[in-house]
């Protein structure tokens, strides 16, 4: 059944659901991992991570339906009841909206009434782009050697790696340390900006990579130039058919080459090649550059996720 057909009879019938109906919230938790805990209520979906109150999507509620503007101060005041009782000091609501795949890559306008209702309560609205992979486009070949990074061993309390017959326990480490350091340039483009940046989340987020690497649930690549790590992305997935790719990151001094779509592509059609049928999804910011760069890559538009956010009050 085509997708216009099904939204047709939907919108005749609001009974009947998509399949892939709030597709775009499941992408954004795929990479969450057992630290995490997931709560699926007849409304929404509730995220809390107890060991980092500070992860904002690790603690958030996924909505069913888009709220009304007059639903927001409620959904705000059971979030501080519930995901906000584990210390949490932010205020998190996400909802999404369909997109048809020939949507244009421009940032979609808000509920006017809702922004109204939002700022009220503090909150601000952001919204993402999710596309879905829908065939893969080569890009032009980029000046890089792409790898793997090899799981961890999960021999208790051990630090050595399971690794290939080409590497060494201390590159495979190595790569590992490259995969924090390459965190920074996400952060910005400054020296400021690199030293402003969480180095104990980054340290956390990379442990949890580990974990999942570990599970078979990710898989870390690298870009590397004349020897070394310039560049990193994450294909991370459910085990149930659902993939997504996330932390693409470049150095800056290596940017405009191509390497972030060479990356992106060759972890999206080695996922395909272990896991036919498998479906991968990616977020970006409405109108940016990985906007653009992913649908080059064949990724076509989905939803908007809308986030809805009251960061924590400095005292």
């Amino acid at each position: 059944m085509s997708d216009d057909r099904t939204r047709t009879d939907q919108a005749a019938n609001p009974k009947l659901r998509r399949l892939d109906e709030r597709l775009g919230l499941a992408v954004s938790r795929t990479g969450l991992s057992p630290r995490t805990l997931v709560t699926y209520a007849r409304d929404h979906v509730s995220v809390r991570t107890p060991s980092r109150p500070d992860f904002r999507d690790g603690n958030t509620i996924d909505l069913e339906s888009p709220p009304a503007p007059g639903d927001l101060e409620p959904w705000s005041a059971r979030f501080t009841d519930t995901v906000g009782k584990l210390g949490v000091q932010h205020v998190q609501l996400r909802w999404e909206t369909p997109l048809p795949v020939d949507a244009p890559a421009e940032v979609p306008a808000a509920d006017p009434d809702l922004v109204e209702a939002a700022g009220v309560l503090g909150l601000d609205l952001h919204p993402t782009t999710i596309l879905l992979l829908a065939e893969p486009v080569a890009p032009v070949e980029a000046p890089a050697e792409l790898v793997t990074v090899a799981p961890p061993s999960l021999a208790p309390g051990a630090r050595g790696m399971e690794v290939s017959a080409d590497a060494t326990p201390v590159e495979v480490e190595r790569r590992w340390h490259a995969v924090s350091v390459l965190d920074r340039y996400a952060s910005g483009d400054s020296t400021d900006d690199w030293r402003a940046s969480d180095e104990a989340f980054t340290a956390w987020a990379v442990d949890i990579y580990r974990e999942l690497s570990a599970a078979g649930r990710a898989t870390i690549w690298l870009a590397l130039r004349h020897g070394g790590p310039v560049a990193r992305a994450v294909l991370l997935h459910d085990r149930q058919g659902l993939a997504t790719v996330e932390d693409v990151v470049v150095h800056p001094v290596h940017r405009r080459l191509g390497i972030a779509s060479a990356l992106t592509h060759r972890a999206v059609t080695a996922h395909l090649a272990d896991h036919p049928g498998s479906r991968i999804g990616i977020g970006a910011e409405p109108a940016g550059p990985a906007d653009h760069l992913y649908r080059r890559l064949g990724f076509r538009p989905h939803a908007t996720v809308w986030t809805a956010v009251r960061a924590p009050s400095i005292a």
